[in-house]
């Protein structure tokens, strides 16, 4: 009999530290990934300005007074700008700006890059740049546009080569 109680014991042990027993229960699956893709609401909507700019003073002075200040300081300077413009250059801006609003936030941030790296070109380095393949890989067509709108350099297409 002790050599069957002997083998039962020597099978119970293997059973509890066999390798797969002894194998760690899988970790559990980590939690879904945000959507990293979608584009946060904005927070004051190109809509929202467009409303504004159909107000009359008073009437934006009352609708402006009812947001928190930091929020109101932005569109106030918004405002001042838009106000500055003529009617077609107010529409450029207000579609450029709805248009920056659906990008990602990385792809803002690109775009952004792209912008400050323009600004220190000449002319004819920016239109190069602009109308450049690597350019057109690199941005989509909206994005593309934003950039292009910020600089315009004269007729739409590359630069005429020096010969």
């Amino acid at each position: 009999m002790r050599p069957v109680i002997a083998a039962m014991a020597a099978l119970l042990v293997w059973g509890v530290v066999s390798p797969a027993a002894a194998q760690k229960k899988p970790p559990k699956p980590p939690p879904p990934a945000k959507n990293w893709n979608k584009t946060p609401p904005p927070k004051f909507e190109v809509k929202q300005l467009r409303e504004f700019q159909k107000m009359s003073p008073e009437q934006r002075e009352k609708e402006l007074a009812k947001l928190p200040p930091a929020q109101r300081d932005r569109v106030e300077k918004q405002m001042a700008r838009l106000d500055n413009l003529n009617p077609e250059q107010r529409e450029r801006a207000l579609n450029k700006l709805e248009t920056f609003q659906h990008l990602t936030p990385e792809r803002r941030q690109a775009v952004n890059q792209e912008i400050e790296s323009l600004r220190g070109l000449t002319q004819r380095q920016k239109k190069a740049r602009l109308f450049s393949e690597e350019f057109s890989k690199e941005y989509s067509p909206e994005e593309q546009k934003v950039i292009r709108d910020t600089f315009p350099v004269g007729r739409q297409g590359p630069p005429e080569k020096d010969f």
